[in-house]
Parts: C-alpha cells; sequence; structure tokens
C-alpha cells in the first residue's frame, strides 16, 4: 500500500504495474479537459495538450479494432 497526503487527506492506494488502454484514454479525456480549463493560460495549456496527445500515443489508436459492426 502507498499514502498519498493532499490538503491534509491522507489516502491509501495500490499502485498499478500495468497502464491499460482504457487508463490512457481516461489520462487522455483528463487532460483535454485540463486544456480547456487553462485556455487562458498558454504555457500550461501546451503541457496539457502534450500529456493529450502523448496518451492518444501510447494508447496504439491505429492498433484497435472497432467493435460497430
Amino acid at each position: 500500500m502507498t499514502k498519498y497526503t493532499y490538503c491534509d487527506l491522507e489516502m491509501e492506494y495500490e499502485p498499478a504495474y500495468y497502464v491499460s488502454t482504457l487508463d490512457w484514454f481516461n489520462i487522455a479525456s483528463c487532460a483535454r479537459k485540463r486544456m480547456t480549463e487553462y485556455c487562458h493560460d498558454m504555457k500550461r495549456w501546451r503541457g496539457e495538450r502534450r500529456s493529450f496527445y502523448s496518451s492518444i500515443q501510447a494508447m496504439n489508436v491505429d492498433t484497435k479494432e472497432l467493435l460497430d459492426v
């Protein structure tokens, strides 16, 4: 178990040793939301944009099959 403290709130969690495609999708989604939130701060926006595109690239989207048949 790992402990994490944020704003005087202590949380315990079990770190994952693998980042799945769904995890990368969630990271990209959160980064996209932060891009909108920080659109007034160009330096921060660029960092969030980098996070967004890095997570999209890590998903290997081209290797996935769509299930919309």
